[in-house]
């Protein structure tokens, strides 16, 4: 983003902020601001406007409606922009500022592109997305001002792209069960939260966090039974417990061109779950923990690297560990596990520091094993436990 828009926004929302929070209503509505501004309502038709105000959009009935250079700022409504019924909006190079939701859209074939916009609230969410609507973004910079509120809810069979775009709250980035794309973009965010049903593809972005990705059951739909989440070019840190967590759900993470690290603290966290990571050319620096109730299947493939201990002490229901040629286990601890597959059978994707992995000799795929202890060449064992 340009430094100027950035300035911008800011003036703008330290006036908001005298305007929203400071103030009575009865002194808002006695302002020029206020009295300045109209609520915009489409029904049906298609219309384009430019460098207009208004404190509040509303589409329906299929209206297409591309407002450029707009700016629309809501003290009064439950949303700054309400797009449904198969409406679409395409917002460009403009200004919404919200006391509540800035921008809304629900039902089948509603659709949002937005370009060049700030967005801020200080509601519940910036954006919230629902019930098969879709939301388009590129070069945004999306704030929610307020201490609790959320940046972008993406549910309900709903999808949401995003491109080159900055996003700041003190809560949750995105929350979804759905669809969702990012690339090119930056958050600093509390977490990120993917919930049963949500299928998440990042590219080439950056998330500063303090929990983390966060992988969850989805409680409000039971139907729904599984997370995907592929992560590629992706920087990700977490102030507080593991970069990547699992709880009460299944859930597979893959990683591309993409490194993990919180050194010798824990990246990823099993709580009542199943999961499977997969690594391709990525490299995870810290542990792997997962508790009596969780299982875990990791392949190491395609130059990867896992620098850490695997379940330490030996809670996890069960851990599989697959090591492709040219990809290593550096291991930090000893471990448990419950199989584990190297295709170098030189033994060269394990580098043992001298620790002992033990392994279940009940496990068909550790049946090239024997049931004997095995010597690793750096004086580490694998060890077959009793």
């Amino acid at each position: 983003m340009r430094k100027t828009g950035a300035i911008k926004l800011i003036l703008i929302i330290l006036i908001m902020s005298a305007v929203l929070v400071s103030c009575t209503e009865e002194e808002y509505r006695a302002s020029r601001l206020y009295k300045s501004l109209t609520s915009y309502e489409q029904k049906g038709e298609t219309v384009a406007l430019k460098n207009k105000k208004y404190n509040k959009i509303d589409l329906s009935e299929k209206a297409v409606l591309e407002i450029s250079k707009g700016q629309i700022y809501n003290a009064d409504f439950y949303e700054a922009v309400n797009i449904k019924s198969a409406s679409t909006a395409s917002i460009i190079n403009s200004e919404i500022i919200s006391k509540t939701v800035a921008i809304r859209a629900s039902e089948q074939d509603s659709v949002i592109n937005a370009i060049s916009t700030n967005i801020a609230s200080y509601g519940d969410y910036v954006i919230s997305i629902s019930d098969n609507a879709v939301f388009t973004g590129s070069s945004l910079n999306i704030a929610n001002l307020g201490d609790t509120g959320a940046a972008i809810q993406v549910t309900s069979k709903a999808s949401m792209v995003l491109n080159n775009s900055n996003v700041t709250a003190k809560s949750t980035g995105v929350e979804t069960d759905s669809l969702v794309s990012i690339s090119g973009s930056q958050m600093t965010v509390e977490s990120m939260k993917f919930y049963e049903g949500a299928a998440i593809t990042i590219d080439d972005s950056s998330f500063y966090t303090k929990h983390g990705i966060i992988l969850l059951d989805n409680f409000n739909n039971e139907n729904l039974i599984h997370i995907s989440l592929n992560m590629k070019k992706t920087k990700l840190t977490a102030d507080n417990g593991a970069l990547l967590s699992m709880i009460d759900t299944k859930a597979s993470a893959k990683l591309e061109d993409t490194t993990l690290s919180q050194n010798e603290y824990c990246v990823v966290s099993l709580i009542n779950s199943e999961g499977t990571l997969t690594l391709s050319k990525s490299n995870v620096l810290g542990s792997i923990v997962a508790d009596e109730r969780s299982s875990l299947n990791i392949l190491i493939k395609d130059g990867s690297v896992i620098k850490g201990y695997i379940n330490k002490d030996n809670k996890a229901r069960t851990v599989t560990v697959q090591i492709e040629e040219n990809s290593v286990w550096e291991v930090t601890s000893d471990s448990y596990v419950r199989g584990i597959i190297l295709k170098d059978k030189n033994l060269s994707g394990i580098k043992s520091n001298g620790f002992t992995i033990f392994y279940d000799t009940k496990c068909v795929t550790n049946t090239w094993m024997g049931k004997a202890t095995i010597y690793l060449p750096d004086g580490g064992k694998l060890v077959p436990l009793k």
